[in-house]
């Protein structure tokens, strides 16, 4: 969210939330279209995808920028393989998969060196650059394997909802306690932003620190998701 903001900022371009505009059918035209989107397993959310699949994009510049925390391979070229991009960026940025390792202690060393990489990639977007990205033909780990939740809350949950208005997809009701559904993105929002830090899919979870970006609030990600109600695997 952070990373797309400041690009539309910069370019006066709109902002369109895929949680919101998931469930609509529709087409986007405009000079410059641009996708800004977190890499789930070496490849696209499941959500991101679909959402590509399901929508007509025309634009004069078409662009993608890929937030990655370890290894990025050709991520973009799954994108790239659904649709010409004139230019693709990767960015890296704090790890938050906290069911395999801590964020780092200082993320703000990772923050700031994000920020300096995204002013370049805004410099080049504005001046349409062209950076072409290979095509990668296979389907992401995340659009395979991702689904099914494996979360679960332990005693210390209060019940309080932050979950619920966090996930992107939709995923996690309360119903006398948290019950989390069959259409998770493993975007771990959930279990980072819960404030009792009760959200865990193995217990070495419990241990770790959490991780949200700074300069960007619970309140601002479940706004973000506010339309996502019809959202549907």
């Amino acid at each position: 969210m952070f990373a797309a903001r400041k690009i539309a900022d910069a370019t006066n371009a709109s902002l369109i939330s895929i949680p919101q505009a998931i469930a609509e059918r529709r087409a986007y035209a405009d000079g410059a279209i641009g996708f800004v989107y977190p890499q789930y397993a070496v490849g696209l959310p499941k959500m991101v995808r679909r959402f590509i699949l399901e929508n007509a994009f025309e634009a004069d510049y078409l662009f993608a920028v890929d937030l990655y925390a370890f290894i990025r391979l050709n991520a973009l070229g799954e994108i790239a393989a659904l649709m010409p991009l004139d230019y693709g960026a990767y960015l890296k940025t704090p790890w938050n998969f906290i069911s395999m390792f801590s964020p780092p202690k200082d993320p703000g060393a990772v923050l700031a060196k994000a920020e300096n990489k995204l002013g370049q990639i805004i410099d080049d977007v504005k001046n349409r650059r062209s950076k072409p990205i290979r095509p990668r033909n296979n389907i992401g780990n995340a659009t395979k394997h991702f689904g099914v939740s494996q979360f679960k809350v332990t005693a210390d949950c209060t019940k309080c909802g932050v979950c619920v208005n966090v996930c992107p997809a939709n995923n996690i009701r309360l119903n006398g306690g948290i019950v989390f559904d069959s259409n998770c993105e493993t975007c771990f929002a959930c279990a980072n932003l819960c404030p009792a830090h009760a959200i865990y899919s193995n217990k070495a979870m419990l241990k770790r620190r959490q991780y949200r970006n700074p300069a960007v609030s619970a309140d601002e990600i479940a706004k973000a998701n506010i339309c996502n109600k019809n959202y549907g695997g």
